[in-house]
């Protein structure tokens, strides 16, 4: 589980967020965009 939570963290800092619950908070309510984070090859840069 520690795994998972740090990938969730690392995905979300190299997108940008520096409030990582509100991130967290945002992709539960976007998890199309979860499952499209997780399967590209290039992350997500906003």
């Amino acid at each position: 589980m520690a795994t998972l939570r740090n990938t969730a963290i690392g995905r979300h800092r190299i997108n940008g967020a520096t409030n990582i619950a509100r991130a967290n908070r945002r992709a539960d309510r976007r998890s199309n965009d979860l499952i499209q984070a997780v399967t590209s090859p290039y992350p997500n840069m906003q």
